[in-house]
């Protein structure tokens, strides 16, 4: 039976108006809803992909942080000294700290911490010459309590390097590129290491006006490869003891080779915005030839010695030693 035939007349009239208005709200209803559906999927949809963008690096940096921390779970014993205080430099604009690694870009670093603190645009080149000038804020400058604040509170950032390349680096800097007098008279008993009638023995200095020989990479090596304090500097000393990863929480871990790719993180996780102008760029690997060149005199056993040494450099930072000996020798089969 129709609805009509029930309900007749203005009442029959006034159901059916009543029916229509419910029909169109609705409707309304559902196409605004479907609306914001979509427009939610598309908003879901751009910021998955600005995450895509850095979801392999934010991916990573995780993965360095759980290696450092399973490493210390496992390794007590690695759980050093507390450093100097004034090995980390302080920034209280953006409140960071940063433990100052030689041959890890220490200088880039320092040069976008002093910008940030300042409001400055300095080129690393320009800062080379003033890094001792600039009056960078060390944790040495706070009392105890002050001290304590900062490292429980700050942002805490560790570079580390590949400890192969970090001794070459060293080696070069130090030995062959910088003016090198003091570091060659100091380090001259490295040659010591080595036969004294080793084609390696001494590099040619006539003409130069230079007193002391250059230290041979090999002598160098073998050098450091040994436990002697006379022959220990913080260009070449384990990262694990001038920073102390295992009594001191790092919050973020750069790579020497991914650097350009993990300071723009770094930047976002710290709350620095608008200083992109900042970022370093991708590192040039115009030295990487070289870099094996050197090594390919250094004998074996020198090169597993410096495992044994740097082991836990290897272990915390996630390096492989197998693999550079494979991209060394060519092959595995050692």
């Amino acid at each position: 039976m129709s609805v009509a035939r029930v309900i007749r007349g203005p009442a029959a009239l006034r159901l059916i108006a009543a029916i229509c208005v419910v029909v169109l709200v609705f409707f309304i209803y559902w196409k605004q809803d479907d609306v914001d559906f979509t427009m939610t999927i598309a908003a879901r949809s751009t910021i998955h992909g600005h995450g895509e963008r850095k979801t392999t690096t934010d991916t990573i940096q995780s993965s360095r942080i759980a290696k450092l921390k399973d490493f210390c779970k496992s390794n007590i014993a690695n759980s050093k000294e507390f450093p100097p205080r004034n090995r980390f430099v302080v920034n209280e604009k953006y409140k960071l700290l940063y433990c100052q690694v030689f041959k890890t870009g220490s200088t880039t670093t320092l040069t976008i911490l002093h910008n940030l603190e300042h409001g400055e645009r300095r080129s690393t080149h320009d800062m080379r010459s003033k890094l001792d000038e600039l009056p960078f804020k060390r944790l040495s400058d706070y009392t105890d309590e002050e001290a304590r604040l900062r490292l429980e509170t700050y942002a805490k950032l560790l570079i580390v390097r590949n400890p192969l390349e970090r001794l070459a680096s060293a080696w070069q800097d130090k030995f062959i590129y910088a003016p090198s007098e003091f570091w060659r008279k100091k380090y001259q008993s490295m040659t010591d290491t080595i036969s004294k009638n080793s084609s390696n023995k001494q590099v040619t200095q006539e003409g130069t006006g230079q007193r002391y020989p250059t230290v041979p990479f090999t002598a160098f090596i073998k050098a450091v490869g040994t436990n002697k304090t006379e022959w220990q500097d913080p260009h070449w000393d384990l990262i694990s003891d001038l920073c102390a990863p295992c009594l001191i929480n790092y919050d973020f871990i750069v790579h020497t080779d991914t650097i350009a790719e993990d300071y723009p993180l770094f930047f976002l996780k710290a709350g620095i915005v608008g200083r992109e102008d900042l970022l370093p760029k991708t590192r040039q690997q115009r030295a990487d030839t070289m870099f094996w060149n050197l090594y390919k005199q250094i004998p074996i056993e020198d090169l597993w010695r410096i495992k044994g040494k740097f082991q836990a450099d290897y272990d915390m930072f996630g390096f492989s030693f197998h693999n550079d000996i494979i991209r060394l020798l060519g092959t595995d089969s050692f």
